[in-house]
């Protein structure tokens, strides 16, 4: 294998050449003929918080994966029977508004009932549950969809101060919300960076303000140096042995994956694979180079830490935690306890209200019931019936 120049070195590449020997399973820096300076020490524990968020983060999402089958397994089937349940109330409802007996009230709230039910229902593809939903609303789903739609994008453009695009891509709620959020996302980005240039205006910047410009222009010039001395030395389409060419496919695609997400500890290691640097080079380099480095490495750990949170947010909300609960077997597992057993009970007292309903004076209590939870403002209405 032909050897690139050495990336932090001014050798030649015989001078700079590994043994294809020596380990790559890390890239801290070793003293070498004196006690590690200031400038290594930050580099080495920034490489140690990187290893450690690293792990968290596979660890949230090993445990996740193991965890996911066995949630969806254990309440596929209950909420297999609630739809089922719910399916039977609407059938026995629009039954029930056939015949005489009821009062006005009563009808109307056994529609509204009868409505909330199949709308749910119909949001997952039951088609005669969407019919059922049109015959009994004043309003057929289309039409409550497309008013929900426009009052999105009503409170969007109030938000906003202008309209959202014309298009035609905005269909549904989640379009205009979706759609809404990103353009909001723009206007704050634009707004502050307007703050921005104009506090630049009235102020000169100082000499810590230039530098750390400097300094960020700098490590981008040595992130993109890292990755075209990699591009170079691996780019497969001139290799001509199929092992050799399928070897460096891989890692130049590695590569670039590492370089789109600003991994420098992925391409640092990429480099220590290929032989074209080693830890030694790297230590030897002046401190400024190092500082340029550890700024990179720095800003990859911010990187980490909010994915870190963004994980475990997506977890709590995915596994039904609390904000607070740590993400852990037990956790997950207690968690999973209470939701099967709310389900549980809930899917008993709906089998107990579709076998009493049949005794019409117990129907006409139960819709009183519901009536009352309806204009109870900390009540949720037909909560028994809803998932």
């Amino acid at each position: 294998m032909r050897h690139q120049p050495d990336l932090f070195s001014g050798e030649t590449p015989d001078a700079c050449q590994q043994s294809k020997n020596s380990p790559a399973a890390t890239l801290k820096l070793a003293a070498q003929d004196a006690r590690l300076s200031p400038g290594q020490q930050r580099f080495n524990r920034l490489l140690e918080r990187i290893d450690k968020l690293q792990g968290q983060l596979a660890g949230i999402q090993a445990l996740c994966d193991a965890h996911r089958p066995v949630y969806h397994q254990t309440l596929a089937s209950l909420r297999e029977r609630h739809q089922a349940l719910m399916r039977e109330m609407v059938l026995w409802l629009d039954k029930r508004l056939q015949r005489k007996g009821l009062s006005a009230l009563q009808k109307s709230t056994a529609s509204t009932i009868l409505c909330n039910l199949s709308m749910q229902l119909a949001a997952q593809g039951d088609e005669e549950m969407k019919i059922l939903h049109d015959q009994h609303s004043s309003e057929s789903l289309a039409q409550k969809e497309q008013s929900a739609m426009m009052n999105m994008r009503d409170m969007m453009e109030d938000m906003l101060g202008e309209p959202l695009t014309d298009d035609g891509s905005l269909e549904t709620v989640q379009d205009v919300f979706r759609a809404g959020m990103e353009r909001l996302r723009e206007v704050e980005a634009a707004e502050q960076e307007a703050r921005q240039q104009a506090q630049a205006r009235k102020k000169k910047p100082g000499a810590a303000q230039l530098k750390a410009k400097a300094d960020q222009q700098e490590a981008e010039t040595t992130l993109r140096k890292v990755f075209r001395q990699l591009a170079s030395a691996l780019h497969p389409d001139r290799e001509s042995d199929p092992d050799e060419h399928a070897r460096k496919t891989t890692l130049m695609s590695e590569a670039n994956a590492a370089y789109d997400r600003r991994d420098l500890v992925a391409l640092l290691q990429i480099q220590l694979r290929t032989e074209l640097t080693g830890t030694a080079s790297i230590a030897k380099m002046a401190e400024e180079k190092i500082a340029v480095l550890t700024l990179l490495l720095k800003q990859q750990a911010q990187e980490l830490e909010n994915e870190l949170h963004q994980c475990r947010h997506d977890a709590q909300h995915e596994f039904g935690l609390k904000s607070y609960e740590t993400l852990s077997i037990t956790n997950l597992h207690r968690s999973l306890r209470i939701e099967e057993i709310s389900f549980q009970k809930d899917l008993a007292a709906m089998q107990q209200d579709l076998q009493q309903i049949e005794d019409d004076k117990y129907f006409k209590r139960w819709l009183k019931d519901q009536n009352h939870l309806s204009e109870t403002p900390s009540g949720n209405i037909f909560d028994d019936w809803k998932y």
